[in-house]
Formats: structure tokens, sequence, C-alpha cells
């Protein structure tokens, strides 16, 4: 009977042996690949446009004379350097027999943190910390405009491959805002959903390279009584020069 107890703890003791080993070595694998794996530091300034559809929800609460809604192209310019994004776009628009103008105007931070992979190819979980400007006019005064900032954090998911001559990223998230308007005080929610890819070319011989890419954003606002509750879509190309 001893015998047979000795045996099973020796089994049981080599058993947990080896998972601890197991574990270990996994642990060592993925802080060796999370070293391995650096976050994109390419900077470029870039131009662009968005496809920007602006219209109010079911839940708009302004009348019909006063609300805002459009469908343009908008022009937008930008700049990155590693984590950091800043896009701003302006456009104009007829509404109720005049012309109107639209802002936007957002900074985003993102940190990326390795899921699986390496340096070559790596999914990544993106974290989001995001505030934006958007501006639309109205056919009435200034309180009737739609003069909203929002701030907000948000997560989703990243896979990027870098290669010898292109550095290729795709990423879709979500995020929560917390919204406020310029001249009501009037605040509420703004979820929206980002989704981007970009390719870095640093071999193309125009100063330190290429950055081509897509952008999609949508977002909706949900603010006090209802008068400033919109939604807009919007997605595009741009073209970055590195430097």
């Amino acid at each position: 009977m001893r015998r047979r107890k000795s045996r099973i703890l020796c089994r049981v003791a080599a058993t947990a042996f080896i998972l601890l080993g197991a574990a270990a070595a996994s642990t060592a694998q993925y802080l060796e690949q999370s070293r391995s794996y650096t976050p994109t530091d390419a900077r470029f300034l870039g131009a662009g446009f968005f496809e920007r559809d602006f219209r109010p929800r079911g839940t708009n609460s302004a009348p019909e004379s006063l609300a805002v809604s459009y469908t343009r192209i908008m022009p937008v310019v930008g700049f990155r350097q590693g984590p950091v994004d800043l896009l701003f776009g302006y456009t104009t628009y007829d509404l109720h027999g005049a012309s109107r103008s639209a802002v936007f105007f957002g900074v985003t931070f993102t940190g990326d943190y390795l899921l699986a992979g390496n340096r070559e190819s790596a999914l990544v979980l993106p974290f989001l910390v995001d505030a934006d400007f958007t501006k639309s006019e109205s056919a009435g005064g200034l309180h009737d405009n739609f003069d909203v900032g929002s701030l907000g954090v948000g997560t989703g998911i990243k896979y990027r491959r870098i290669g010898e001559s292109v550095d290729f990223s795709v990423m879709a998230a979500a995020i929560i805002h917390y919204s406020f308007d310029g001249y009501s005080l009037q605040t509420g929610s703004s979820p929206a959903a980002v989704a981007e890819a970009v390719a870095i070319l640093p071999y193309i011989g125009i100063w330190n390279g290429l950055a081509i890419g897509y952008r999609f954003r949508y977002q909706a606002w949900s603010l006090g009584s209802g008068r400033y509750d919109y939604k807009t879509v919007n997605n595009g190309l741009f073209l970055g020069v590195m430097f």
C-alpha cells in the first residue's frame, strides 16, 4: 500500500513539474514575443477625403426647419506620429437655400498590447483614447447649430504584418464617448465604431516613404432632450508622406 501511495505521489509530482515547466516556457515565450514586437513609430502628413453622411436620428426632437441633413465629400488633412493621430476635415453644403459649413477635428491615441505573434506578424489589442469636435450648421441661430465635443475610450482588434517593403495593419474598434454641446451645455453619450487599414511603404523614393490607407467612422449622439441626436457615417481614402 505504501509503495502504491509513493508511486501516486511521484506521478503527481512529475505531472505538476511538467505543467509548471510548460507554464514557465509559455510565459517566457510570450515575454520574448512582447519584447520583439514594437509598435509603429511612423510619422507622416496626409491628405484625403471622407464621404460624409450626416442626418438626424429617429429620436431627434428638432423641428424639420432646423434639422441638419447632408451628404457631402469632406476633404481631410492629418498628421500621425506613432500612437498619436490628428485629423481635420471641412466642407460646405446647401441647406434651405443657403450654404452651411461642417467641421470635424479628432485626436486619437492608440496603445498596442500584444495578444499573439511576433515582430513580423502580430494580433494586437488596441486601447484607444479619442477626442473629437463636430460642427454642422443649421438654418437657425447659433444655439441651433450642432457644436458637440466628445471624449471617450475604446478597444477592438488589430492585425499587423511587417515585411521587408511594407508595414501593413488593419484595425476595428468600438468607442464610447461622453459628449457635450458647446452652447446649450446639454450632455450625453456618443458611441462610435472605427476601422482603418494602412500600408506604410518606407522604400518609395518620396521623402522617407508613403502611407496609403482607408478610414471608416460611424458615430451617433444622444444629448439632453434629443435636439442634438444625430448620426454620421464617414469613409474614405488618404495618402501620406513620411518624414
